[in-house]
C-alpha cells in the first residue's frame, strides 16, 4: 500500500504541474497575429518576472519593464515572429502552473494593439488585444534564445534566469 502510494506521488506532481487548454486549439489569435504580422512598430521588451515596483516605472501588463527596443528591421521581426509561431506549433499541450514572464511583444497596425506577454519557463503566452486579454496561448522555450539574443544586440538587459533544479 505505501509502495504504491509513493509511486503515485510522482504522476500526480506531473498532472498537477503541466496543464491543457481544453477545447482550444492552440494558435495566435487571428486578430492579434494580423496585428503582428502587419505592424508598423513592433517592440520587444525584457520583462521582469515579480509583479511588484522594483526599479522600474515602466509596466508592461502589469509587469515590470527592464528595458526595450524598436525593431525596424524586417528580417529581425521575421526571425522574431517565425521564432514564436514555431515555438507554439511545436508544444503539445504541455504548460506549468506557474507564470514569470520575461518577455514581452508589442505591435501596432491601424489603431489597434496586441501584446504578448511571454513567459517561456512556464510555456505560455498571454495574448491582449487593445488591452483586453484575448486567449492563453501554449508555447515551448525553443524561441527564448531569439528573443534574448535579439534583446542583447539592442544592448537591453535580460530578466534572471529561474535558478535551474539539479
Amino acid at each position: 500500500m505505501i509502495r504504491q502510494m509513493f509511486l503515485s506521488i510522482p504522476i500526480a506532481i506531473l498532472i498537477g504541474l503541466s496543464t491543457q487548454v481544453v477545447g482550444q486549439v492552440n494558435k495566435i489569435p487571428d486578430r492579434a497575429s494580423a496585428i503582428l504580422k502587419n505592424a508598423t512598430q513592433f517592440e520587444l521588451l525584457s520583462i521582469g518576472h515579480h509583479p511588484s515596483p522594483e526599479n522600474s516605472t515602466e509596466r508592461f501588463q502589469g509587469w515590470p519593464v527592464i528595458g526595450k527596443t524598436m525593431i525596424a528591421d524586417p528580417n529581425a521581426r521575421n526571425r522574431l515572429i517565425a521564432a514564436m509561431e514555431k515555438g507554439v506549433k511545436e508544444n503539445k499541450g504541455d504548460s506549468m502552473k506557474c507564470f514569470n514572464p520575461r518577455h514581452g511583444i508589442r505591435v501596432t497596425h491601424e489603431g489597434m494593439t496586441a501584446d504578448f506577454l511571454i513567459c517561456f519557463e512556464c510555456f505560455q503566452v498571454m495574448v491582449y488585444v487593445t488591452g483586453e486579454k484575448e486567449q492563453r496561448v501554449l508555447i515551448t522555450d525553443s524561441p527564448a534564445s531569439v528573443f534574448n539574443q535579439t534583446l542583447q544586440n539592442a544592448k537591453v538587459p535580460l530578466a534572471q534566469e529561474p535558478d535551474k533544479k539539479q
